[in-house]
């Protein structure tokens, strides 16, 4: 993945501007291919703590549905995506609060 911060964000603005051109020009093909790169930063707890920042605002709303809608497996990455950075916590920290 990205060793450094600068690794991360140098990738996050290629990524973003890709998203960003094809609001212009949707391509399905590319925009699961990016979902995916940008899911699999959500593996990385510091990457997903930091996209819920830098993650372009037209993946969380309803741009690109309907370029998604006949991919089920896209759909699924994004929702996916979008619930990691949301709600789930960093890998650790669940066993860190006492109950």
């Amino acid at each position: 993945m990205c060793v450094t911060a600068d690794r991360f964000y140098a990738l996050g603005r290629v990524l973003g501007n890709m998203v960003s051109s094809l609001a212009e020009a949707p391509s399905p093909r590319l925009l699961k291919h990016i979902v995916r790169c940008y899911l699999r930063l959500t593996d990385n707890t510091r990457a997903c703590i930091a996209l819920k920042d830098c993650l372009p605002d037209l993946l969380s709303n309803t741009t690109f549905n309907s370029c998604l809608y006949d991919d089920p497996s896209a759909m699924q990455w994004l929702q996916q995506l979008l619930h990691n950075i949301r709600v789930r916590q960093p890998h650790g920290l669940e066993n860190m609060f006492v109950v």
